[in-house]
C-alpha cells in the first residue's frame, strides 16, 4: 500500500500544485442473532484508492479499486481532468504544509477477527435467550456485534507518509414489545434514531474486550422487562417541568447541539445545500452564550479507546484536543486544513472520509463534556418535581442547530426526591442556548462515560462516520416535556 501510494505521486503531471492520497483497505464482520431465527454473519472486504489534486487553484477528486498502472493512470487522469476543467482562476489554502513520516496502530487486547465465531454466536444467543424470558408479548429481539478494521496509507506532495491501522469492536441489544395496542422499544446499552440492523449498540477502538465488558447477557432480561412495563406504563406528561438526562441520552444532545454546529465546514456554508447552517457563526466564536457556566465541551481525538479516536486525520494532521465550549461560551470550531485557513486558524485535525471512495470532510471526533460536582442520585434527590429519562429514540432539529426534539425510549418520574413511574412515550424540546442555560446540576469524573455512535451522517454523497462522547447526567430546569 506504501509502494502504490508513492507510485501514484510520482506520475502526477507538473501541473499538480498540491495532491494526497489515500489507499484504504476497509474490513467489516457483523455477527447478528434474532429471536426464533438463525444466526446472520456478514463479511464485508474493500481495497482501493482516492486521489486529491489542486490545479490551477481548484480541486480534483477521483477514486478508483484498481491499483494496477492502468488503473493508476486512469484515476489521475480523471482527478486533474476535473480540476482542469474548472479553468484556472482558483485559489485554495490549506495551511502550514503535512510533513509527517509515521506508523501507528490502535491498541486492543483481543483481536475481535480472531475470535471464533461460534464464540460470538454463543454470547449473541445467551442475550437473546435471556431476553426472552420476559414473556409473550415481547414480539423481536435482536442482538449483534460488529467488528472494522481500517488499514489505510496516506500519503501528499508535501512529504508526508502515514500509515495507520484502527480496529473498532462493539454490540448490542434491540427489544420490541407490543400488545395489539401498542409497540414499545428498549435498546442497550444505547439507542439508534433509526431502526437498522445491527451496527448498534456501544462502540469503541478497541477489540473483542470491550463486546465483553457492556454485560450484553446480564442485562437483557432486564433491557425486555422493561419494553413489556412500558406497555401499560402511563404516558409521559405534558408540563414544563425539570427533566434530568441520562448520560447516554445527553451523548445525542450533545452530538445535535454542539457537534454538528462547530464543525467549521458547516459554519463556512459547504453543508447548507443539503443539511443546513448553523447558529455557531464565526462572528460569535469567543462570545456567544452557549449554555450555563458550569458547561465546558471539548473535541478530543487522543483518548484511548475512543470511537472517534485515531492518530492521524485522513489529511495527516495529527490528532489533538479542542476546546469547543468553555464556562458556557462558544470558543472554536473542529476544523480541516482548509476549512481552518478560510478561518484564519490552523487545523484540529478533525478530516476524515468514510472509506477510498469519498473525499474527508470535517467530522467530530469525540465530543465530550468536562464533568461537575454533582451526582445522578444527588440531582434526584434535589428535585421535587421532574421526570428522568434515558435512551434516545428520534430526535428533530432545524437548519441552524437552535430548536429541537428528543424523544427517548425510557422515563421515570421524580416526585419528593424519588423515582416513582415508569413513563412511555416521553420527549422533550427546547432551543439550544435556552436549556443547555437551563443546566443547573452535572454528573461528577466517577460517572464520566464514552460512548461510541458508529452512525453520524454527513454529506452529499453520504458519509457515515464512527464518533464517541463523554458524558455526564445533567439537570436542567423548566423545559417543556411530553408535547
Amino acid at each position: 500500500m506504501r509502494d502504490i501510494a508513492e507510485a501514484l505521486l510520482a506520475l502526477l503531471p507538473a501541473d499538480v500544485g498540491y495532491a494526497d492520497v489515500r489507499v484504504v483497505h476497509r474490513t467489516h464482520e457483523q455477527v447478528l442473532v434474532e429471536l426464533d431465527g438463525p444466526g446472520e454473519v456478514g463479511y464485508d472486504d474493500s481495497l482501493g484508492l482516492g486521489l486529491r489534486v489542486v490545479v490551477g487553484g481548484h480541486w480534483g477528486f477521483a477514486a478508483t479499486h484498481r491499483l494496477d498502472p492502468r488503473g493508476l493512470d486512469a484515476v489521475i487522469a480523471q482527478a486533474v481532468g476535473q480540476a482542469r476543467a474548472a479553468g484556472g482562476g482558483g485559489r485554495v489554502a490549506l495551511g502550514p504544509p503535512v510533513t509527517t513520516r509515521a506508523t501507528w496502530s490502535s491498541p486492543m487486547v483481543v483481536d475481535p477477527f480472531e475470535v471464533a465465531l461460534s464464540t460470538k454466536l454463543d454470547l449473541l444467543s445467551a442475550t437473546v435467550k435471556e431476553a426472552s424470558t420476559a414473556g409473550p408479548l415481547v414480539q423481536q429481539i435482536e442482538a449483534s456485534v460488529d467488528f472494522y478494521r481500517d488499514h489505510k496509507v496516506f500519503a501528499n506532495t508535501e512529504g508526508a507518509l502515514i500509515e495507520q491501522t484502527l480496529t473498532e469492536s462493539g454490540g448490542g441489544l434491540l427489544v420490541n414489545a407490543g400488545d395489539g395496542n401498542d409497540l414499545q422499544r428498549r435498546s442497550f446499552p444505547q439507542g439508534v434514531p433509526r431502526q437498522i440492523r445491527g451496527q448498534r449498540g456501544d462502540f469503541a477502538t478497541a477489540g473483542w474486550e470491550h463486546v465483553m465488558s457492556l454485560g450484553l447477557v446480564e442485562n437483557a432480561a432486564r433491557v425486555a422487562a422493561e419494553a413489556v412495563a412500558l406497555l401499560t406504563a402511563p404516558q409521559c406528561p405534558d408540563e414544563v417541568t425539570t427533566l434530568i438526562a441520562g448520560s447516554n441520552q445527553l451523548a445525542m444532545v450533545l452530538h445535535e447541539c454542539a457537534g454538528h454546529p462547530m464543525e467549521a465546514d458547516r459554519a463556512l456554508g459547504t453543508e447548507a445545500s443539503l443539511a443546513g447552517g448553523t447558529y455557531a457563526s464565526p462572528e460569535r466564536r469567543g462570545n456567544f452564550r452557549w449554555g450555563s457556566p458550569i458547561v465546558s465541551a471539548y473535541a478530543d481525538a487522543t483518548i484511548p479507546g475512543g470511537l472517534g479516536s485515531f492518530a492521524y486525520d485522513d489529511e495527516g494532521v495529527p490528532a489533538q484536543r479542542t476546546q469547543v465550549i468553555k464556562d458556557g461560551i462558544f470558543l472554536d470550531y473542529m476544523s480541516g486544513r482548509e476549512s481552518a485557513a478560510a478561518l484564519g486558524l490552523e487545523s484540529t485535525g478533525a478530516a476524515r472520509a468514510d472509506g477510498w471512495q469519498r473525499l474527508p470532510l470535517v467530522r467530530m471526533t469525540n465530543i465530550c463534556l468536562e464533568p461537575g460536582e454533582s451526582s445522578l442520585a444527588e440531582m434526584i434527590a434535589g428535585t421535587r418535581r421532574g421526570i428522568f429519562v434515558e435512551t434516545n429514540r428520534g430526535f428533530s432539529i432545524d437548519d441552524q442547530r437552535m430548536s429541537f426534539r428528543f424523544t427517548t425510549e425510557v422515563g421515570w418520574e421524580i416526585r419528593d426526591g424519588k423515582l416513582g413511574r415508569l413513563l412511555k412515550n416521553c420527549s422533550y424540546e427546547s432551543v439550544t442556548p435556552k436549556f443547555w442555560a437551563s443546566l443547573d446540576a452535572l454528573g461528577g469524573p466517577e460517572e464520566w462515560k464514552l460512548h461510541g455512535v458508529p452512525s453520524c451522517n454527513k454529506g452529499e454523497p453520504l458519509q457515515v462516520a464512527h464518533v464517541g462522547h463523554g458524558t455526564v447526567p445533567g439537570r436542567f430546569q423548566k423545559v417543556q416535556v411530553g408535547r
